[in-house]
This record gives C-alpha cells, sequence and structure tokens, in this order.
C-alpha cells in the first residue's frame, strides 16, 4: 500500500493543498505560517461601510480560501486611526493580527502632538500597500453649485459660509484645505466626522454643502443620481467619473490628496509572518478576478513591498510634519 493511501480522501485534500501552497511560497515565507484553521484578526480604523472596510471584508476570504484560515473584521474608527492601532498593538506580535493603514492619518496619529498617540513610528512594521485612488469632491445632485468654478466663487463671496465635510477632525483632507483655500482664495467651514459613510449620510441630507471622499463611498450615490461629482484630485480624470475633471486641469494643485491604503504590523513580529503576508497581498493584488471585483468599487489595488511602503512611511512623515509645523508650530518627534 502506497503512503497516501492510507490517509482519508479528506486527508489526502488537505495534504495536496498544503503541498500545491509551499510549492509556491518564496524562500522568505516561512510554511508554518499562518497555521491552518488559525484565526487572523483585521483592525480597520474607520467604520462600517466605508471604502476600507470594504475592502477588508473583500480581501479576507481571498487569503483565508489559500491560506485555510479564519478572519475577524473588527471596526476601531476614530482619532485618525489611533483606536484601531493601540488595540492592535496590545496583541501578541506574532502575525496573526494586523491592521489597516491609511497614509497621512496613520501618520497624524502620532506626530500631531494634540493626539497624544501611545505609540510611535518605531512601533510598526509596514508590511504593504493595498491601494492608492484619488479623492474625489462631491455635491448633492440638486446643489446650485454645477462645477468646481461655480462652487469657488460662492466660497469667495461668502467666506466661511460653505460647509465642506471631512473623514476626520485633522486628517489630510482638513490641512490639505488650508492650501488650498490660500491657492483657491476661497474659505470653507470645515466640517469633521467619524468616517466616510456618515458624512456622506449628512450631505445628503442636506446638512453640509460639500464633502471631499473616496470614489467607494461615493460612486453608487453618483450613478443613482443622488450626488454630483465636481472634481477629482489629481492631474487625470477617473474612469469611474468619465465627466468629471481632474483638479489640475482647473489649476489646483491638490494631487496629492488622495487614498493610499496598506496593511501593518506591530515591531517584533517574526521576519517570516511579515513575508507571509507581503507575497500574500502581491498574490491578491495581481489576482485579475480579485482586481476586477475591486474596480466595480472604484478600488485601485496597488501593491508595495516592506521596504518600499516603509520609505513611502517616512516620505509622509516628513510631509506630515511639514505641514503641521506651518498649521500649529508643534510636531512629535519621529522616534
Amino acid at each position: 500500500m502506497g503512503r497516501m493511501e492510507k490517509f482519508s480522501p479528506q486527508l489526502k485534500k488537505i495534504i495536496a493543498i498544503s503541498a500545491t501552497l509551499v510549492i509556491g511560497l518564496s524562500p522568505g515565507w516561512a510554511a508554518d505560517f499562518p497555521e491552518t484553521g488559525s484565526t487572523i484578526t483585521v483592525i480597520v480604523p474607520f467604520g462600517a461601510g466605508g471604502m476600507v472596510d470594504l475592502m477588508a471584508r473583500t480581501l479576507a476570504p481571498y487569503w483565508d480560501a489559500k491560506w485555510g484560515t479564519r478572519t475577524v473584521v473588527l471596526n476601531r474608527p476614530g482619532a485618525n486611526g489611533q483606536i484601531a492601532l493601540t488595540e492592535m498593538l496590545r496583541q501578541k506580535p506574532d502575525g496573526q493580527t494586523i491592521a489597516f493603514t491609511q497614509g497621512f492619518d496613520t501618520q497624524m496619529s502620532y506626530l500631531n502632538a494634540e493626539a497624544k498617540a501611545p505609540y510611535s513610528r518605531s512601533s510598526f512594521t509596514p508590511v504593504g500597500l493595498v491601494q492608492s485612488t484619488p479623492s474625489v469632491w462631491v455635491v448633492r445632485a440638486d446643489s446650485p453649485y454645477r462645477t468646481m468654478g461655480a462652487l469657488l466663487t460662492a466660497a469667495r463671496s461668502r467666506p466661511g459660509e460653505l460647509n465642506f465635510g471631512t473623514p476626520a477632525s485633522r486628517g489630510p483632507a482638513v490641512l490639505y484645505l488650508e492650501e488650498f483655500e490660500k491657492k483657491a482664495g476661497a474659505r470653507l467651514n470645515s466640517v469633521p466626522f467619524n468616517d466616510a459613510p456618515s458624512m456622506v449620510g449628512a450631505l445628503l441630507g442636506g446638512h453640509i454643502d460639500l464633502a471631499i471622499s473616496n470614489p467607494a463611498v461615493v460612486l453608487p450615490h453618483v450613478r443613482a443620481g443622488r450626488l454630483r461629482a465636481l472634481m477629482v484630485s489629481g492631474d487625470t480624470p477617473l474612469k469611474y467619473f468619465p465627466d468629471t475633471p481632474a483638479s489640475a486641469s482647473l489649476g489646483l494643485e491638490i494631487s496629492k490628496l488622495g487614498s493610499n491604503t496598506g496593511l501593518t504590523l506591530a515591531r517584533g513580529t517574526p521576519e517570516a509572518a511579515v513575508q507571509a503576508w507581503s507575497a500574500m497581498l502581491e498574490s491578491l493584488t495581481s489576482d485579475p478576478a480579485l482586481r476586477a471585483r475591486m474596480d466595480e468599487m472604484a478600488v485601485q489595488l496597488a501593491y508595495a513591498t516592506p521596504a518600499d511602503y516603509a520609505q513611502s512611511w517616512t516620505a509622509t512623515d516628513a510631509e506630515v510634519r511639514r505641514i503641521l509645523l506651518r498649521v500649529s508650530g508643534d510636531v512629535r518627534p519621529v522616534q
């Protein structure tokens, strides 16, 4: 009797799947992470229904299918991700608990002196970029402002009267808004929200005049005729909003204002786990079926290695420090 014949059909299937996974692993991917049947916790720093939450609940089944794991998604919104990241750092750094991090928001959480975060840059091990998508500026479909030019004209004639919704009290939209106002010669009244879905709800309810968000949250409302997109941030239009001009074409330099999302582990996580996650992200972000599914949600998947993501993180540190020093004159050191 052959060696495989001694095993049950179910066990043979498990062995075959495991062998396939091991063959496809890169040299840096340890075969013992994660263990089949183990639980992975993914912490999302935003509320349910937002882009990052949708990403988490779309990506998790893919790696569960490949790894044989069970993933639990925890929403811990607030404080530019500070609540979520603090929660992750409380757990054992074994790679089983991972958090989504949002470019700029994450850096704000520990560089902003007012935030008093119990962690610093060195508390984390960046794993990789997952998506990069420009932001979109929207109004209600029945808004009197049919173009960005018309809205700015109104803002110049009525300084501080138009309410501008942002998904964080001191997030990137708020800080870049201050630069945007100087360039546009207009002043808006910033109204912060804990997450994008609640901000869009306020816009639909007529409580604010303008909002900036990621495409995934507002695209369904634009397609349904409830919202109108006035502008996308960047140099080129987005295919999701083919008739909406890019900010560069309007002479507005706000190309950096967008959404860059990655996954991050705690410092001290074994290198094998970091590399396993990195290899998984590279595999997922290049999967045609997954890319098509995310594209339907207006999410542009993008991958970066741990080293490249860490380098991007460092560059964002410098950008946030520059803006905080100009706006408030106070910033915590990068540690």
